[in-house]
């Protein structure tokens, strides 16, 4: 059978919209926004800085479905001794990595 212009198939289900789920999202969208809100960036050292990009990057960006790992798939590494690098050898250090 064609697709007919105007038909409600799939539109409605029998099972409805689950409230409890739907409820517990909201609560969990404004305790992150209380919670990221809250967190002083400026009080935060270099490595939990790049481990709170990686973490929200998860939950940001899409995720790219692939069927095998590629050679451009890359893993943040915390180095706990970052700080004493400069920034300007961070910077050549990501360059060196990055190309």
């Amino acid at each position: 059978m064609p697709f007919q212009e105007g038909n409600q198939y799939g539109k409605t289900t029998k099972r409805g919209e689950g409230k409890v789920t739907s409820e517990i999202r909201e609560r969990l969208k404004g305790l992150l926004v209380d919670t990221l809100q809250s967190v002083k960036l400026e009080e935060l050292s270099k490595a939990e800085k790049l481990r709170l990009i990686e973490i929200s990057l998860r939950y940001t960006l899409p995720k790219k479905i692939t069927e095998e790992p590629t050679a451009n798939d890359f893993k943040v590494e915390i180095v706990q001794s970052i700080d004493r690098y400069s920034d300007k050898e961070l910077q050549d250090i990501l360059k060196e990595r990055c190309s």
